[in-house]
């Protein structure tokens, strides 16, 4: 263990003698360093000790003012060290402020139990630690000089800023030291002979009528903190009362306006969010932990509703930041709003629920609800406020139309922890389910976590076997309707996983759009189906088009339209052997990246299909515009086309806009008979489904060029 001769050798120790002498007590160097550089240009000696050992060496041969003292150090800790020390000084009332990255209920008391006159939480503001160091410091010199009332008053002036009123027992002020460090309003009754407690204005009157009770009754130091308004600026004023000599009271006052504003200041930088003044993530996460305890004390509940926006970095590129600091505001007016005007209509059936408002990030923003005995309204708040979010908002000029998913957690499933309600959310979140009312609000429950952890596991088994090109192309054939001769064939993706057994695409292509492997997946598809045209062209097959999904977010990428060339000329494939199937929504969009893709891959003779028409936007007005050979009539309207009236008017609608328009009409889950012969008498080009052909692997689709007909 470092001595005290070895372990500050460049600090002389003549040099205390000059300033306030403070011991600084940290097992981090870098702390120690910071801190000697703050305290010594504020005037301070001081003298560095590494750990609770050696910081007990110093105080056994010399002598220090105050004592600056890290709770949290290996071997003997910060709590340990600071009941050895107040043993050390035998009632040596010097003032020790205890340091720690915590500044929870449980490390404030812990800091007071072992002895400590104050506690201070990380980061340090050295403006406030220097503040706090001169008032204890002068404090401590009173409490060692009380039985000389001259020496005490003379030493306050010398070591303090305050303010002394010298009071009799009765509260009548005796005598007056630097009144003037006061502000104007506040001290103008503050004279000899007037009693301290008249002077004060009705709201302070009962604040410090108490601290001077305690304090008479104790015998003990004790403060109080009054607010005061003058010229429309707001002045705080600490004061404390201090035992004097021969029944006589020390009031000590000073204007802490300054410090009580860099203190606002500080505790909005680092819990406040900048953009929007509501809780941040900091302030949340204390605030959270604080209601959960406060809750099991009482016996109720605490509920967190978590939204999140999917899209919402999307807008910064044509706002900019501060369009994206008012859209935060926005969102945060419209939570306020929305959840104010239902607590007020909640007040008149039960108990209002305590509640805050936090901003996690750009995209999440959570509400919290605690004190509650039940939680059968919080699915429609949530829904409520999830429908409000989801209007668009007017910026600037520009709209913004943001989508939005609400996760519910609460302390009744799931784990009653800070982390767990929050980690419960961001499950409900990821499962994105839909109510019927079509705003995605889902409650977190242990069902919904399996189902979630099933979710991440098969995106992890999908990430690998899309590296290693497992994934196989199930093939369904087209037929010409007239002779129901062979035309085309549809590429359907099909994942049998060695761990998971098959796989629905239903089920895994959601998870590859959600996770962002869509565009990996669409890539081993492409190449799959193009090697295996140039299979079937090589082995001497007939050569008709084959189909490819290609989904929204692939046909926005800048690279598509190079990427078919490419493999199309590698191959040697005609271009119109290769169509593409896009859904009807990216078709309608008409603008971005995706409709100027398509343009380009018609022009170089790829066929391209509108999958499931009649199903999304519904309008054949658009038809005449759209970059497109073939529409397909979705399995909905087929499936009733012999039974609905109205699917056959729909289905006949179609086939006949499609024609004037020259596009080729197929319909798609074609099953029986009667569905065929409906069609065929509507005037349909072509057919696919169970009925004529199921998917199947290549090998097994050579019989259908063979001249193989109906499977059904």
């Amino acid at each position: 263990m470092a001595t005290p001769e070895t372990l500050n050798e460049h600090q002389p120790a003549t040099a205390l003698s000059e300033h306030h002498r403070l011991l600084i007590v940290d097992d981090d160097l870098a702390v120690r360093m910071v801190s000697r550089l703050a305290l010594s240009k504020a005037g301070f000696g001081v003298t560095e000790a590494s750990d609770g050992y050696t910081a007990l060496s110093w105080l056994d041969s010399h002598k220090f003012d105050a004592i600056l003292l890290d709770a949290r150090m290996p071997g003997m800790d910060g709590f340990e060290t600071c009941r050895k020390m107040r043993d050390q000084l035998n009632g040596d009332t010097v003032p020790i402020i205890m340091v720690t990255g915590q500044d929870d209920d449980e490390s404030i008391d812990a800091a007071f139990e072992c002895g400590a006159t104050d506690f201070v939480a990380k980061p340090l503001n050295w403006r406030i630690i220097c503040q706090r160091l001169n008032s204890l410091i002068g404090a401590g010199v009173v409490k060692k000089h009380l039985k000389s009332r001259s020496h005490q008053i003379s030493s306050m002036l010398k070591t303090s800023a305050e303010t002394m009123l010298l009071l009799d027992g009765a509260g009548v002020i005796q005598g007056i030291h630097q009144i003037e460090r006061l502000p104007i309003g506040f001290r103008a009754q503050m004279i000899v002979g007037n009693n301290f407690f008249e002077t004060l204005d009705e709201e302070s009157v009962q604040l410090v009528s108490t601290a001077w009770a305690t304090s008479q009754r104790t015998e003990e130091c004790e403060s109080f903190i009054v607010d005061y308004r003058q010229d429309e600026k707001q002045h705080t004023v600490q004061g404390r009362f201090v035992p004097g000599a021969e029944g006589e009271w020390l009031c000590l006052l000073q204007d802490q306006s300054a410090l009580f504003s860099c203190e606002q200041q500080a505790f909005e930088l680092e819990f406040k969010d900048a953009a929007t003044g509501i809780a941040n993530e900091k302030q949340l996460l204390s605030e959270l932990g604080s209601r959960l305890r406060e809750c099991r004390d009482t016996n109720t509940h605490t509920a967190i509703i978590r939204f999140s926006a999917t899209d919402l970095r999307s807008f910064e590129a044509t706002i900019g930041r501060g369009g994206m600091v008012k859209l935060a505001q926005a969102i945060v007016e419209r939570l306020e709003i929305g959840l104010e005007s239902y607590l007020t209509r909640l007040q008149a059936e039960t108990l209002r629920p305590s509640h805050l408002i936090a901003r996690l990030c750009d995209s999440d923003y959570v509400v919290v609800l605690s004190g509650l005995d039940s939680f059968e309204f919080i699915e429609e708040l949530a829904t409520l406020l999830l429908r409000r979010l989801s209007t668009s908002i007017d910026l600037d000029e520009h709209i913004c139309g943001i989508d939005w998913t609400a996760g519910i957690a609460d302390t009744l499933d799931a784990p009653p922890t800070t982390d767990g309600l929050l980690s419960a959310t961001a499950y409900a979140i990821y499962s994105d389910c839909a109510l019927p009312n079509g705003y995605r609000v889902h409650r977190y429950n242990s069902d919904l976590k399996a189902r979630v952890h099933h979710d991440i596991e098969i995106e992890r088994l999908l990430r690998r076997d899309i590296a290693d090109g497992v994934l196989e192309m199930h093939y369904q054939p087209k037929f010409d309707l007239s002779d129901l001769s062979l035309i085309g064939m549809e590429a359907l993706i099909r994942w049998n996983n060695a761990e998971l057994g098959f796989i629905s695409p239903a089920k895994f292509i959601p998870i590859a759009e959600k996770s962002g492997l869509i565009i990996s997946l669409s890539h081993l598809v492409v190449e799959k189906v193009l090697d295996q045209i140039a299979a079937w062209r090589d082995e001497g097959y007939k050569s008709v088009p084959t189909s490819i999904n290609i989904s929204g977010i692939h046909l926005n990428t800048r690279t598509i339209v190079e990427e078919l060339r490419a493999g199309i000329q590698q191959r040697r494939i005609p271009p119109e052997l290769v169509e593409l199937e896009v859904t009807e929504s990216i078709m309608v969009d008409g603008v971005g990246k995706a409709f100027k893709n398509l343009n380009e891959l018609r022009d170089m003779g790829i066929r391209v299909a509108i999958d499931d028409f009649g199903t999304g936007y519904s309008s054949l007005s658009y038809l005449k515009d759209l970059p497109a050979d073939c529409l397909k009539i979705d399995r909905s309207f087929v499936q009733s086309i012999t039974s609905d009236p109205t699917a056959e008017a729909i289905a006949r609608a179609i086939i006949t806009v499609g024609h004037d328009v020259n596009m080729h009409v197929i319909a798609e889950g074609v099953e029986t008979a009667e569905e065929l012969n409906k069609l065929a008498e509507l005037g349909c080009d072509s057919v696919q489904g169970y009925f004529t052909g199921r998917p199947v692997s290549s090998c097994e689709f050579t019989s259908f060029f063979e001249g193989a007909r109906l499977a059904g």
